[in-house]
């Protein structure tokens, strides 16, 4: 049991250090650097998307039938390879190299780490604090983002790239970090790769079936998968719209800052915020804190306007610990891992598919029609999934007896 605890405080430090983005304030602008339109930027970030579409359920194989330790060790280190890749490269076929990788990297965390987190809680007979725990952790790796981003935008006056290599120091931490994590449920675990590969397509095939047989499961996917992949619509217009707006390089890495932490606040009482409303109004609010940003920023255009952001961050700090919890508390536990990568995969395909769109407005530099472009298509997808919602069956609202016994 005292292995298992060391695995609580592992998660912690894993999911501050992750991902290091020094990058993220400039790598738009790296990019242009590099010679990239906007529309390319769109074009590399929908292939990133394809590909975590195409790994997202085979990374979740790895972590239910070769272990969620196993999944966290090779992440990292290719996450480590791919920071290096981009920093050397300098056009877009070295850049879809490093996103392809850094697509494989992302989906061995996907799931994994979360599910890792339930199990050594269950052991532990600590499940009740999951919520709590995945809060504060996101909580904490968003004021890790937001030093990260400070730093970077500052270094990213005198070079964009050494941002980029600077990315690379988390992951390779989390590598080591990630040695010591301690395996809970090893009865699912394959004796060997081989193992695995024949019993994928079974715990696929099963998974798929379960999200699309539990409604509330398949509309949590679905709703989630909006909000995530919408989310990243506008992520890519921050640098360039802020600039437009009139802000200067070295203040990107302090709007950065001030997102993350504000995002970190709202993560780490997200689970107040879900005891103290209903499901159906939490849905609510958190539609409209998506579009409300993006009517604001087409009308008022002045170097404040980056603050009207804070409305999406705040969907980001509640999105994942809430529906995080939702998914778990009706899913067994040798499917956790695959049924949250099917979450995470339903946002990708959404920004897979809905990129193409966008980018080819944002080529044309109008951010006026990008923005309001944006907030029809999210009124009108958010009006369905409120009917959707309001239609699924009471029973799948009550988590079953086997469920709970399987846990």
């Amino acid at each position: 049991m005292k292995g298992i605890n060391g695995n609580i405080i592992r998660f912690y430090i894993f999911s501050a250090l992750s991902f290091t983005p020094f990058s993220l304030p400039v790598f738009v602008l790296f990019w242009q650097e590099n010679g990239l339109s906007m529309f390319d930027v769109y074009l590399l970030q929908g292939l990133f998307a394809i590909a975590m579409v195409i790994l997202e359920v085979p990374a979740g194989l790895i972590a239910d039938k070769l272990g969620k330790k196993t999944s966290l060790m090779f992440s990292t280190i290719i996450l480590f390879l791919a920071f290096l890749i981009y920093g050397y490269g300098t056009n877009f076929s070295i850049f879809l190299i490093s996103e392809l990788l850094c697509a494989l990297g992302v989906s061995l965390i996907s799931g994994a780490d979360s599910a890792l987190l339930y199990d050594s809680l269950k052991a532990l007979n600590r499940e009740n604090e999951y919520q709590k725990i995945e809060g504060k952790a996101r909580a904490i790796q968003m004021i890790c983002f937001a030093g990260c981003n400070l730093i970077g935008s500052f270094i990213g006056e005198y070079s964009y790239r050494a941002t980029v290599y600077m990315s690379a120091i988390g992951p390779f931490i989390c590598f080591l970090l990630s040695l010591g994590f301690i395996e809970v449920n090893k009865d699912n675990i394959a004796k060997s790769f081989k193992d695995a590969l024949f019993s994928y397509k079974e715990l696929t095939s099963e998974s798929i079936k379960f999200v699309f047989k539990h409604k509330y499961i398949l509309w949590i996917t679905i709703f989630s998968s909006i909000i995530s992949g919408s989310s990243s619509w506008l992520l890519w217009m921050y640098q360039p719209y802020m600039i437009w707006s009139g802000l200067p390089v070295w203040s990107l890495g302090i709007c950065f800052a001030i997102f993350n932490l504000f995002a970190a606040y709202i993560s780490s009482i997200a689970y107040k915020f879900e005891q103290n409303n209903s499901p159906i109004k939490i849905i609510g609010i958190i539609c409209l804190l998506q579009i409300t940003p993006l009517i604001l920023m087409s009308f008022i255009v002045m170097p404040v306007s980056f603050l009207f952001i804070l409305s999406q961050q705040a969907v980001r700090g509640l999105s994942r610990p809430v529906f995080n919890s939702w998914i778990l508390k009706y899913t067994y536990a040798d499917k956790r891992a695959t049924v949250l990568s099917l979450n995470s995969l339903g946002s990708r395909l959404f920004f897979a598919l809905t990129s193409p769109i966008i980018g080819l407005i944002a080529g044309k530099n109008d951010f006026v029609l990008n923005l309001l472009t944006q907030a029809s298509i999210l009124t009108f997808i958010f009006l369905f999934m409120i009917i959707f919602y309001k239609k699924i069956p009471e029973k799948y609202f009550k988590v079953k007896l086997s469920v709970s016994n399987n846990q």
